[in-house]
């Protein structure tokens, strides 16, 4: 009896031959994409950090219904049209807060709170807010000052903003800070409510 014969043995695949990727070559790679990285990390944070000054404006001014009772309070409607300009290119700006006010002398007479808002990159906002003063008591020196400019027709007053920012470029956001603005003189004409022949006034601004 003739025993079977086995079965043919099964061919067995060779692998393919493979580049094998240097490790120098990665090394490199690596270490330009981070130097990349870190790259716009450092323009990221400078940009953010170190952003240009916020450019502001009183760009119109009028007053309503303007008094000084003969105790020395004053009463009026104050309107302001004020713009705010961001010069970055790729820095927005987030006002958490914001809050104006209109004095004579540093001497505040009214103020007003604004809502929250963003402006972006090279973005003009117009702010248009009306202040109101009533009965509020002013200083000997500025009630008699007042009523001297009322005679000849025109009001010297300041214009203050406080807010509250942070910039934000890509994904990164600064820390809160503390922006003031100091718009003087507003001359208003407080013998009719007319904006002609009012006066641009460019304010000063520290972060």
């Amino acid at each position: 009896m003739v025993p079977p014969k086995p079965p043919p043995p099964r061919p067995q695949h060779q692998p393919l031959p493979g580049r094998r990727l240097n490790p120098i070559i990665c090394i490199i790679v690596a270490l330009v994409l981070l130097g990349l990285l870190v790259g716009l990390a450092i323009l990221i944070t400078y940009l953010t950090l170190r952003p240009k000054r916020l450019a502001y404006t009183v760009e119109a001014a009028s007053v309503q219904d303007f008094a000084i009772a003969k105790d020395d309070h004053i009463s009026a409607k104050f309107n302001y049209v004020i713009k705010s300009y961001n010069p970055e290119k790729h820095v927005s700006v987030r006002y958490h807060s914001m809050r104006i006010s209109t004095a004579h002398h540093n001497q505040s007479v009214a103020h007003k709170e604004i809502s929250a808002f963003k402006q972006r990159p090279k973005n003009e906002t117009r702010i248009e807010t009306q202040l109101v003063s009533h009965n509020v008591a002013l200083s000997k020196f500025n009630a008699k000052d007042l009523r001297v400019e009322k005679m000849k027709g025109v009001i010297e007053m300041e214009v203050y903003i406080t807010a509250r920012v942070s910039y934000k470029t890509w994904i990164f956001r600064s820390r809160r800070r503390t922006l003031k603005a100091v718009c003087t003189p507003v001359m208003i004409n407080v013998t009719a409510n007319s904006l002609d022949g009012f006066q641009r006034v460019l304010c000063r601004t520290r972060l």
